[in-house]
């Protein structure tokens, strides 16, 4: 879920007399004047303090270092102090930290954690009480400059995992010197020994004062084989001490504090239990004494630190715990009584309690927990760490509306927001919004609110909307329809008239409620529809209806469904019964237009909604071989079409099964380009062997051979929805040229119009032959030695930018195998002139910007525009033609696997490799997006207006301005990628 920016609102000086006496301390060694400090900090949510923590610390660098600090410091400096009483000492106490703040790496780039060479536990407890200091200072500015929630908490969560693992490897290696190793194990490890993260930790939600939950575990019992052995359990009960002490105990140095405060209460039999069990132990307690509430505790359990397998082979054990296989009454009564037990404690909570009060995070949390309990016995899909990853597996399940996804998501995103600044004032561990006016009104402008009356307006939204999702739990758990809502009965009344029915739509939020209004009377005269006869469904339906992304669209696709089915009785029967398909279905309705109409066209893909409990999130490429053969291998060997016919159906219920998948938010956009790419490469193969069987039977054997090879986005495995296929011919050619090149071109004529003839189900997909040699004006097919003729002699520039993708996917794979080792290899990587090739690129990309985008103010083309998809690929591509031949580890057509290669080869800066991945990703998803949503190909976004909005809010965006944020965010990403690009060329 991303969190838009929050801009903090400055109010002016609250003691403007005392400002002053303030601003005539500054230092003129700092490099600053009085002016162009307070100037800075007026611009803060609390200049006061602001200027108190700077003066302090920019005195503090004076002393210590006597030179001025570098001017890009003073923003980031008066922004923490404004934020952060507890980090404006920090900088005074380490000034060095001026210096981080001015360098434009340090908010994007964790510190590195040096811990091996500490030489006791004192130098092991300061060096991770530093690096914390350091790290907390980063992820707060990260913070106040706009990150978002989840990533800010996986940064601090990543922390606290980071401090774990030194101090397990340090206390382990101590330890075994003294002891020898633990029986199988050796003194460098693995150890056998690891750390479980729980709660926020383990789910990468950490807080800036959250305890760190625990628990210690190890492999097995035994003896350790040293002259001072142990046992198992006292070996690994010393070092669990050792750990705890390094990381969270305030007295591990002199100077005090602690890296995280460490909480062992979560461990079987709590504080009175053993620091550390034995995988076996941990199986035998949880079967026997394990309580329903230890199931949520483990829940979100990760192994952070150790010898991760270790965790891994933990959690595998006590899987049958925490998700029962069964879902049963007496998991509703446990629920119920945790449930009475979160009112009373909410009930309790003074004042606005962020967490425990009513409408608050943890209920939230219970929410979405409670649900993954009770159903992540028979649904895997729905085992994941994370409250906002697993609202969306839980929308995907039909457990709840994209509504009540969106609602939860947003108000858990804006209370942790506030819960990050409530704590990062003092570092106090607290989620009380203040009782003083004065520090309330200074957090709601920290927050980006004008004031604390707008922050406590949007909280008593969002918190409302909360408690209800909770108070209607139980009836969510048990799978049940939702209640039935006025309005929505008025709307579905089989005799409303259509002002009627307009004036419910109106007021459920429906955009268009006069069309809307039309949708449902023309359903309503239509036998076996929900909306002919009174029944429990309508008023169900319509409600769900509202709670879409898209309300309006939802339903017209919904009249559509219902209008093309000759007995639409049956499909209503089906939805009565299911409840969760319904959600799903209408979810799907609203969130895409081009999944909506593939359902359309073939209603009998609505099983693959009812049976998508049994789809799974990730198929692998050989699964869907053997799925599509033995649906082939029932039809008789010369029945062309119905091989089509059931390809494109494998086809069409594939699309439809990772669609879902990402219109959930499930998956993220490579894992979907993935699974589109390997469906592509499945069908592509089924195509080419009926094309080559036909072309056989009708023309005899040949000796040659052919291979087709994907290019473009098939070949690097980044296909999106509405891809062409970029394909390229080769034969082999034995005996008469021409022979084989007529018979082979007969080939790939057949394979291109298996691909693409459009039959009942749809075509496959379009076919883009022009990367061949000599592109559109040059043979369909080519011999092996013609590309090489080509290829040695007169490829040019894009064109050996074309091949560096290139791959096998049906066909003869050695013949590909042989044609990249002696024709494609030597040209890709022959010497290149850089600064030619530099220049070339450049004037390419000109003319698509030019020429195809052609962009304006507010109008951009998220591919080819300035800064978009292409920039990214060109960079990368640049680099792998000029450091290829050297550097063979670089050539992978994968663009992230690329850029990754070439950070690691030292070819690609850190400040170039994170704008373009980040860019990279971005756009991406938002191509993805846009073409999910629209039935067509689309790379421009939308200027203004409720498609912008819709867009904005399947991207994660949220509130009445996510649409200009969705551009805010879009201009910042395409100018990041532009510079980068230009730098990695030479022409910044």
């Amino acid at each position: 879920m991303h969190e838009p920016q929050q801009a903090q609102v400055s109010p002016g000086w609250e003691d403007a007399e005392r400002a002053e006496r303030l601003a005539t301390r500054i230092p003129a060694e700092t490099g600053f004047s009085a002016a162009a400090v307070s100037e800075a900090c007026l611009a803060t949510a609390d200049p006061d303090g602001a200027l108190a923590g700077a003066i302090r610390a920019l005195a503090a660098r004076r002393e210590r270092y006597g030179r001025p600090a570098s001017p890009a410091a003073l923003g980031p400096l008066v922004l923490v102090c404004a934020a952060s009483r507890f980090l404006a000492q920090l900088i005074a106490a380490r000034p060095r930290l001026v210096d981080l703040l001015g360098c434009t790496r340090f908010p994007h780039r964790p510190a590195r954690l040096r811990a091996a060479r500490c030489t006791d536990a004192l130098a092991l407890a300061r060096r991770l009480r530093r690096h914390k200091q350091v790290e907390v200072l980063r992820i707060a500015l990260r913070d106040l400059s706009g990150a978002s929630v989840p990533e800010v908490t996986r940064d601090l969560s990543r922390l606290a995992a980071r401090a774990f693992d030194a101090a397990v490897q340090f206390h382990y290696r101590r330890l075994c010197t003294q002891h020898g190793p633990p029986a199988g194990r050796t003194a460098t490890g693995p150890s056998g020994f690891c750390v479980l993260g729980m709660g926020k930790l383990g789910g990468e939600e950490l807080n800036f004062s959250s305890d760190a939950d625990v628990i210690y575990v190890y492999d097995r019992d035994g003896r350790t084989q040293g002259q001072n052995a142990l046992d198992h359990f006292a070996f690994y009960a010393r070092l669990a001490e050792s750990v705890t002490a390094s990381v969270g105990s305030p007295g591990a140095t002199p100077e005090g504090g602690f890296v995280f405060r460490v909480d062992l209460d979560l461990r079987p039999e709590g504080r009175s239990g053993p620091i550390v069990n034995a995988i076996r132990g941990l199986e035998l307690y949880y079967e026997a004494q394990g309580a329903p509430w230890e199931r949520f505790a483990l829940l979100k359990a990760r192994p952070i630190a150790g010898d991760l397998e270790a965790g891994e082979e933990a959690l595998r054990a006590l899987q049958p715990f925490v998700f029962r296989k069964y879902f049963d009454l007496k998991a509703i009564d446990e629920m119920r009584t945790l449930k009475a037990r979160a009112e009373k404690d909410a009930a309790r909570a003074a004042g606005i309690d962020l967490k425990l009060g009513k409408g608050g995070i943890r209920e939230i949390e219970f929410f979405v927990q409670a649900l993954q309990l009770l159903h992540g016995g028979r649904d895997s899909n729905l085992r994941v760490r994370g409250t906002l990853k697993a609202l969306d597996r839980l929308l995907y399940a039909g457990l709840i509306s994209s509504r009540d996804r969106d609602e939860l998501a947003e108000a858990y995103v804006v209370l942790r927001r506030l819960e990050h600044r409530v704590q990062m004032v003092a570092e106090r561990q607290t989620h009380a919004i203040p009782e003083d006016a004065t520090e309330r009104e200074r957090l709601a402008r920290r927050a980006g609110y004008a004031d604390a009356a707008a922050m406590e307006r949007e909280l008593a939204v969002h918190r409302a909307q909360v408690e209800s999702r909770f108070r209607d739990l139980l009836r969510v758990a048990g799978g049940g329809a939702p209640g039935e809502e006025p309005r929505a009965a008025a709307a579905a009344d089989p005799e409303a008239g259509l002002a009627e029915r307009a004036a419910a739509l109106a007021e459920l939020g429906f955009d268009q409620p006069d069309s809307s209004a039309e949708e449902l009377s023309r359903l309503a005269r239509k036998r076996g529809t929900p909306f002919h006869d009174p029944q429990p469904l309508g008023p169900a339906l319509v409600t769900e209806l509202a709670a879409a992304p898209d309300p309006d669209q939802a339903l017209r696709h919904l009249a559509d469904l219902f209008g093309a089915l000759a007995n639409p009785r049956a499909t209503t029967e089906l939805l009565a019964q299911s409840p969760r398909t319904t959600r799903l279905l209408v979810s799907l309705f609203g969130s895409s237009d081009f999944l909506s109409r593939q359902l359309l066209r073939h209603p009998e893909l609505i099983d693959q909604l009812v049976l998508r409990g049994a789809a799974a999130l990730v198929r692998e490429k050989a699964d869907l071989q053997t799925d599509l053969s033995n649906r082939l291998r029932t039809l008789p060997a010369d029945d062309v079409e119905g091989a089509l016919t059931e390809i494109r159906r494998f086809h069409n219920e594939e699309v439809l099964r990772v669609g879902l998948h990402d219109v959930a938010g499930a998956l993220d956009v490579e894992e979907v380009s993935r699974q589109l790419s390997d469906l592509a490469d499945v069908s592509v193969e089924a195509c080419f062997a009926l094309a080559a069987a036909d072309v056989e039977r009708r023309y005899g054997k040949r000796d040659a051979t052919m291979v087709v090879i994907a290019l473009g986005k098939l070949g690097g495995r980044e296909l999106g929805y509405h891809s062409d296929l970029d394909l390229l011919f080769v034969y082999s050619a034995p005996g008469e040229h021409a022979a084989n090149h007529e018979y082979f071109a007969r080939v790939a004529q057949r394979l291109i119009s298996h691909l693409a003839l459009p039959l009942r189900e749809g075509i496959l997909y379009r076919i883009d032959t022009r990367l061949r040699p000599s592109g559109s004006a040059g043979p369909l097919v080519i011999s092996f030695e013609a590309l090489a003729n080509y290829h040695l002699r007169e490829a040019r520039l894009w064109e050996r930018q074309a091949l560096l993708r290139a791959r096998p996917v049906a066909g003869d794979h050695d013949l590909f195998t042989r044609a990249f080792a002696q024709v494609l290899e030597p040209s890709l990587y022959r010497p290149i002139d850089r600064a030619t090739a530099a220049k070339d690129l450049l004037a390419m990309r000109d003319r698509m910007e030019r020429e195809i985008a052609a962009e304006s103010p507010g109008r951009y083309h998220s591919k080819l525009g300035r800064g978009g998809v292409v920039d990214v690929e060109f960079a990368v591509q640049f680099l792998q033609l000029v450091h290829g031949g050297r550097q063979p580890s670089v050539r992978s057509a994968s663009t992230p696997q690329a850029l990754a290669a070439l950070l690691s080869a030292g070819l690609l800066a850190p400040q170039d490799h994170a704008p373009l991945l980040r860019g990279y990703r971005f756009l991406r998803r938002l191509e993805s997006r846009l073409r999910i949503v629209r039935d067509r190909s689309v790379d421009r976004l939308p200027e203004t207006g409720l498609e912008l909005l819709r867009l904005a809010r399947r991207m994660g965006y949220s509130g009445p301005k996510a649409g200009e944020e969705l551009l805010g965010e879009y201009e910042r990403t395409a100018a990041e990628v532009r510079a980068a690009f230009l730098r990695v060329l030479g022409a910044a």
